[in-house]
């Protein structure tokens, strides 16, 4: 029992360690994008605070004097695992400054470029549903990959005729190699499967009919 304690106590001070004082953390304005930065998650980011909602990106302290924002599509070189379960409170990790914003710190674990499209968060409007009802479901569109969700892929479409918007494709709706090599900016084409007038949802997908 005593050795269990031990090591509990033991693992609980390498988890949690103190937060630098104020007065050691790093100023935003001696940051820089690129920079490699070592970190711990302090916590879960809950949209709008609705903790009922499980929280997919990570808030990180790196020493600066305002936590990180890490975005779950930010966690990892493509589609992000399932369980997403890597990054636990107390969890240490090494990252790059990706974008340093309205005061905000953003951080990214992916290799590679540090270039991202603008963040695009429009959903399709009651109007662009109904301008797109009778889209074939063997007509392709283009889009971009503008964020991911548990769930699947947040991709930016450019419709004919119609205002671009976002719209969420699945991970059944991926091909695999799209899953592993997803990023923010990935070019896409995907189809539209289906319209759902009473929730302004457009459902699409990037296989070919025939595998589905």
């Amino acid at each position: 029992v005593c050795l269990a304690l031990l090591l509990a106590a033991l693992v609980r001070s390498w988890c949690f360690a103190e937060l630098p004082n104020p007065d050691q953390r790093t100023p935003l304005e001696d940051l820089k994008v690129g920079e490699e930065v070592d970190g711990r998650v302090i916590k879960k980011f809950f949209p709008n605070g609705w903790t009922c909602v499980r929280g997919t990106s990570r808030f990180v302290n790196i020493g600066a004097t305002k936590d990180a924002f890490l975005e779950f599509e930010e966690a990892f070189d493509g589609f992000p695992p399932q369980k997403f379960s890597t990054w636990r409170k107390g969890a240490s990790l090494s990252a790059r400054i990706l974008e340093i914003h309205d005061g905000k710190i953003y951080i990214t674990v992916r290799s590679g470029s540090l270039e991202r499209p603008p963040r695009f968060r429009r959903p399709p409007s009651a109007q662009d549903v109904e301008a797109l009802r009778n889209a074939g479901q063997k007509d392709w569109i283009d889009g971009t990959v503008c964020g991911m969700a548990e769930g699947g892929l947040w991709v930016c479409l450019y419709p004919e005729g119609v205002e671009p918007f976002r719209s969420l494709l699945r991970l059944e709706h991926c091909t695999d190699e799209c899953v592993k090599t997803a990023y923010r900016g990935l070019a896409v084409r995907v189809r539209i499967t289906g319209i759902d007038s009473e929730k302004n949802r457009v459902n699409i997908s990037m296989l070919d009919p025939a595998v589905e």
